[in-house]
């Protein structure tokens, strides 16, 4: 560590270089003590519980200027560089904005369906564009819509975690994906749903389905079927009504094949190879 002109300069393990007031080390120093990956004004507050609000708020500015902070696109809330890093760059983690986001507004949002199957493990690529979900009556920030593909159901329970996010836990997944089937993009998921299917018993299924209405249900007992997993499908069929539907697995058309069994049209390509 070196001192040029008045300023502590940090060294990283690259040519780069990153100075800091010596006012604001101690706020560095927390920031890297604590693994802060997201900061506001509060965290300047705590490092340096002396400073005013407004004093804050310019030290804040002069870590943005410096390259310890990097702006999440959401408002007041910054991503912190340690100085471990090769340089004032930002990490790339595309779960930020949502990371910053609950940072705001916990359990309002979740990653979901495919992205979930992905960071759970069972599917073996991301969608091409992140899926978060809330539920209808959640005000969504312009950022996140940007950010994810933002799809609104309900219920929408996520009682798990990877990574400090919210995911839905395996039963709750599957049921997301058969509530949220037409609008996702299934023709590659049989393999995962299956993976899906063998990791959680039909009762948690059954139990997990139901406050759901009738068309998750026989998508959920399709997918069931698709994969083998007989008891799995007849546990839900025991509590499906099929008085009702048809059904879709993708937009409401008849060319596709259909299921009498779940009286569902598989449009959407769930069941081939």
């Amino acid at each position: 560590m070196t001192t040029v002109r008045g300023c502590k300069t940090l060294m990283m393990n690259t040519t780069v270089s990153r100075s800091v007031p010596p006012w604001l080390a101690p706020v560095i120093q927390d920031l890297e003590l604590n693994g802060s990956t997201l900061v506001t004004v509060d965290d300047i507050q705590r490092a340096r519980p002396e400073l005013d609000r407004a004093v804050a708020r310019r030290g804040l500015a002069q870590l943005v200027e410096r390259g310890w902070l990097h702006p999440t696109n959401i408002r007041g809330t910054y991503e912190f560089i340690p100085g471990a890093a090769a340089g004032p760059y930002p990490s790339g983690d595309p779960w930020l904005v949502l990371r910053a986001v609950l940072a705001q507004r916990p359990s309002q949002f979740h990653v979901g369906a495919t992205s979930a199957a992905w960071l759970l493990g069972y599917a073996q690529r991301s969608p091409e564009q992140h899926i978060v979900v809330t539920t209808p009556q959640i005000r969504i920030p312009r950022s996140l819509r940007a950010a994810y593909r933002v799809l609104e159901t309900t219920p929408a329970p996520a009682h798990g975690t990877i990574d400090g996010l919210p995911v839905p836990t395996p039963p709750e997944l599957f049921v997301e994906t058969a509530q949220l089937t037409p609008r996702l993009n299934l023709d590659a998921a049989r393999g995962w749903l299956c993976r899906l299917l063998n990791d959680i018993s039909p009762q948690d299924v059954v139990r997990t389905l139901k406050d759901r209405g009738a068309a998750t249900h026989a998508r959920a007992g399709y997918f069931a079927d698709i994969c083998g997993t007989n008891d799995h499908a007849a546990a839900i069929e025991a509590g499906h009504n099929r008085t009702t539907g048809p059904f879709y697995t993708g937009p409401r058309h008849s060319n596709s094949p259909f299921s009498a069994r779940w009286r569902i049209y598989d449009t959407g390509h769930v069941g081939e190879e």
